[in-house]
């Protein structure tokens, strides 16, 4: 069994239209509701390859009503904190067919109270002795302090659970000093984690080798449309899906956790777990929701993805 928690967790509105034009008034051409927030996307995806999915956080309103829905559809158990009197924030992912591009805008979250927090703490105390893995994934709602995915990381693996991270600032700052077990980062977290620009691969390898050398076991940095490299203390892979026409990215990340965690729960080899990690990402990348893949898709992208070894 995996867990997810997501601290700020969210409703994507997704918004389709022809072009826009400033000043003007740009009218819809369809629109949905989708799963929001990082950890939330990770579990929507891990339920339906199959695994065994808790989803927790912090959530309220009719928006965590809603959201609690789409997750219970897709196979996903909740168990979140609920709050009285907070709601959850929508995140709107506006695609343009004409230039093909899209682009999000984020709202900021409600304040989460002392009382919340420490169910928080409980909760995960409670959830980390059952499960296989748990997530701590994305920003998080006003209130928290920054050191809660350390806190929380270090509850959990004295529990026995594996720990994963995908954070940025501060909060993953903290939280990489109770080593969890794997980080998921892209290269602009990965560069303010290190505190310099890195740009160049050798460096990247080198710079992740610290890490490892800290005690995180699995590192994934991942690149954008230049794919991603992962590092361990025995292996360093470039993994990349030669160029596809992505429709939206939002959710990418996301999926590309899920898949690696999918294939690691079942203890195969890092190469296949980051493999198929690749080809899920690039076929949610060909949807415009943001936590969907099509399977089919999936086997044929597998068959593209291109694997080089560091040494």
């Amino acid at each position: 069994m995996i867990c997810t928690v997501t601290l700020n967790p969210a409703l994507d509105k997704i918004m389709i239209l022809e072009e826009i034009n400033y000043g003007e008034n740009n009218r819809i051409k369809e629109q949905e509701i989708d799963i929001g927030g990082k950890g939330t996307h990770v579990a929507a995806v891990l339920s339906d390859l199959g695994v065994e999915t808790i989803a927790t956080g912090v959530i309220g309103g009719k928006g965590g009503e809603k959201l609690c829905d789409l997750l219970e559809k897709r196979g996903v158990k909740c168990d979140f904190i609920w709050i009285e009197g907070i709601e959850v924030r929508t995140s709107y992912i506006i695609l343009l067919q004409k230039d093909k591009k899209h682009f999000m805008i984020t709202e900021k979250g409600s304040e989460i109270d002392r009382k919340s927090i420490r169910l928080i703490y409980e909760k995960v105390d409670k959830i980390s002795k059952k499960v296989d893995y748990i997530v701590f994934s994305g920003g998080v709602s006003p209130g928290f302090d920054k050191d809660i995915y350390r806190e929380l990381i270090a509850i959990s693996k004295e529990n026995g659970a594996k720990t994963v991270l995908d954070a940025s600032g501060e909060y993953l700052r903290e939280g990489v000093k109770s080593k969890p077990f794997f980080i998921k980062i892209n290269r602009e977290e990965f560069s303010e984690l290190i505190g310099e620009e890195v740009s160049c691969e050798v460096d990247i390898v080198k710079k992740a080798k610290n890490l490892i050398d800290d005690g995180v076991e699995i590192v994934a940095i991942t690149l954008g449309k230049d794919g991603s490299i992962v590092v361990t203390k025995n292996e360093v892979l470039k993994i990349f899906l030669p160029h596809i026409h992505a429709i939206n990215t939002v959710g990418c990340g996301d999926t590309y956790l899920a898949g690696a965690l999918y294939k690691m729960k079942m203890r195969k080899k890092l190469e296949e777990c980051f493999k198929f990690a690749t080809a899920l990402s690039g076929s949610k990348a060909l949807s415009w929701k943001t936590s969907i893949f099509d399977r089919k898709e999936v086997e044929l992208l597998l068959k593209c993805v291109n694997i080089s070894y560091y040494h």
